[in-house]
């Protein structure tokens, strides 16, 4: 993994030249890298694949963690949209990774199936005739995929984490 976490992935250096990303979106990329690294206890390459891309490219890849995964994920999809909304979105990954962990620490294998289970009844029906309910499986099982493929549930929730959501919760109650 890349040694220092608090910076810009080289992927995103032409973006960042072409001044696609102000310098407050910079900002929010590197604490977004920070924080998914933080709650990611898996590596986003195991080591054998990461050996594969060397032996086959010659180079190391610039996308190795979590945080390396979303941080140009996000600066690539939403480059457009303003500082604040993209900040906006860096909080709603901040919210989904902590609602991951609490939904989904310590519960047992027939929870985590039967969530599975509704989003694949909810993934059958054309997306014109979802509910709100067939909208909240897919998430749910997005949450999960977090959970399962980061190891989120294996580091404990910082109390900061759990302020931040709680206060980030009543924000939204009272939009």
């Amino acid at each position: 993994m890349a040694e220092n976490k608090s910076e810009l992935n080289p992927e995103l250096f032409d973006m960042m030249r072409q001044g696609k990303l102000s310098a407050n979106k910079i900002l929010t990329l590197i604490s977004l890298r920070e924080l998914v690294d933080k709650f990611a206890s898996k590596p986003f390459l195991e080591d054998e694949k990461l050996q594969e891309i060397k032996a086959r490219t010659g180079v190391e890849p610039d996308i190795l963690s979590w945080g390396d995964y979303f941080q140009t994920e996000i600066a690539s999809r939403y480059f457009d949209k303003t500082d604040s909304d993209f900040s906006k979105i860096a909080d709603t990954i901040r919210f989904d990774l902590i609602s991951s962990h609490l939904i989904f620490s310590g519960k047992p294998d027939y929870f985590l199936d039967s969530v599975r289970g509704q989003a694949i009844v909810s993934k059958s029906i054309d997306t014109n005739f979802w509910t709100l309910e067939d909208e909240e499986n897919i998430h749910l099982e997005i949450l999960l995929d977090y959970f399962d493929q980061m190891g989120i549930g294996e580091k404990p929730l910082s109390v900061s984490d759990r302020i931040w959501y709680e206060s980030f919760e009543l924000k939204q109650e009272a939009v």
